[in-house]
């Protein structure tokens, strides 16, 4: 009898375990299948602007396609992702490709500044997260940072409902792409004053958000000057 309820008992729990799996996971292979569109979009969007790059760091790469799609390109491409079920994902689809590398790498603003100098840089649909984890200077902190890692080119898309933000969201209507493109191009502007700021285009998203907003920043030979105090740091263009 005790074995017999023993099994019972197991098999609840497994069933619950399944249930939470589908939950968790379930949301994220609907937004891939959902973006699957929109991700193509994206790289045909960026990829018809950095001919002549050999280098990529695909920042919170999830299940690694962009970054695939860059190393096919014949770009060296980095992905780093602080899932590790996405990374793991990513280096079994992707283990045959030569020069692509997945690498598990939780972003902070302390721990960006160790991330390589690449040509061009993808902050695409992360950078909700920090704002979330880090609030808004935080975040900011890191998009700056990352702009220094890039010798030609960031890409960066915000998510573009607030509620993914947190508890302090960015001051921009929801739905509304006037709003959201001008507050995003403020920002990045203010961040990356000396560089050519550019919205590219909205891209299919999920069944919450229609769309999100591309936009690219260039950066000019006055940004490899980075480190020599010509720029204000991030805490003082938010004061």
């Amino acid at each position: 009898m005790f074995r017999f309820d023993a099994d019972i008992e197991w098999l609840r729990v497994r069933t619950t375990l399944r249930k939470i799996r589908a939950l968790v996971f379930g949301k994220r292979h609907d937004y891939q299948r959902t973006r699957s569109p929109g991700t193509e979009e994206r790289w045909r969007l960026i990829q018809s602007r950095i001919a002549g790059t050999q280098s990529l760091l695909d920042v919170g790469c999830n299940l690694g396609r962009l970054t695939a799609l860059a190393a096919e390109m014949g770009l060296f491409a980095i992905g780093v992702e602080a899932n590790w079920a996405a990374l793991s994902g990513a280096r079994r689809k992707y283990k045959a490709n030569p020069g692509v590398a997945f690498m598990r790498f939780i972003v902070t603003p302390e721990s960006v500044t160790v991330l390589p100098v690449c040509d061009v840089v993808l902050c695409l649909s992360v950078y909700h997260q920090w704002h979330h984890n880090f609030g808004q200077q935080g975040a900011q902190q890191i998009l700056y940072t990352l702009g220094t890692k890039a010798r030609q080119f960031l890409f960066f898309e915000p998510a573009s409902q607030r509620s993914k933000y947190g508890p302090v969201p960015p001051d921009y209507n929801d739905r509304d792409e006037r709003s959201i493109v001008d507050y995003n191009l403020g920002m990045l502007g203010r961040l990356f004053c000396r560089e050519k700021v550019e919205f590219v285009a909205a891209t299919p998203a999920s069944h919450s958000e229609k769309v999100r907003f591309l936009f690219s920043i260039q950066m000019t030979l006055k940004r490899l000057q980075a480190n020599d105090g010509v720029r204000p740091k991030p805490q003082q263009i938010l004061q």
